[in-house]
């Protein structure tokens, strides 16, 4: 879960943390770190507190499930990375971003590693990650269908290409691409992007 604290109504700024809101978003740091190179599906709150440092009663008070701290991990990233993306957006476009995200995410395997092994475990519908990934996924279409278009209203993609297939193309490349480059990582995935950018480009 994100944190809880509310803005004081004069300054607008975030409340201090609690010592136990402090000890949490230190646990979801850790949790994340764990998961990327154990996985989820298979490992009890013991063994998950075990590898963390931490007792399992700690992670119940704090979280009260696993599913819960994994909730808690995934938003984190989404916190993480969402407003470094919004800000290459605006300040450099749809078709330089994609690029340069690869490249962030190159220096970021455990990210990555996590990613893709909730990916395969969470195709069960009955796995509690399941519903996020999909709307996660849902929200990631949506999101690049909309810089599409805002591109082709620019004259900066290629007239006449479809908005929907381009960004299942786009956001299928990203995931698959991220893939190949666990199992290989002299794969330059910035480059990969940046040439299926160049593709779909318009010329003057």
């Amino acid at each position: 879960m994100a944190d809880t604290a509310h803005a004081p109504a004069r300054t607008g700024k975030r409340a201090p943390y609690t010592n136990g809101e402090r000890r949490r978003a230190e646990l979801v740091d850790v949790a994340f770190k764990v998961f990327a190179e154990n996985g989820f599906q298979q490992l009890s709150v013991r063994q998950i507190a075990e590898a963390m440092g931490t007792s399992h009663t700690a992670l119940r008070h704090h979280f009260g499930s696993k599913e819960a701290l994994l909730e808690a991990v995934l938003v984190r990233r989404e916190e993480i990375d969402g407003p470094w993306r919004q800000k290459l957006l605006q300040t450099q476009g749809f078709l330089e971003t994609v690029p340069e995200v690869m490249r962030h995410n190159a220096r970021i395997r455990g990210v990555i590693q996590l990613d893709a092994t909730l990916r395969a475990e969470a195709i069960r519908p009955d796995h509690p990650a399941h519903a996020f990934i999909r709307r996660r996924d849902l929200d990631f279409v949506g999101s690049v269908r909309a810089e599409v278009e805002r591109e082709l209203g620019a004259g900066r993609i290629t007239a006449g290409l479809d908005p929907d297939v381009l960004a299942r193309q786009i956001t299928s490349l990203v995931i698959g691409v991220e893939l190949a480059w666990l199992y290989d990582d002299s794969i330059d995935m910035g480059a990969q992007l940046g040439a299926f950018m160049d593709l779909i480009r318009s010329t003057p």
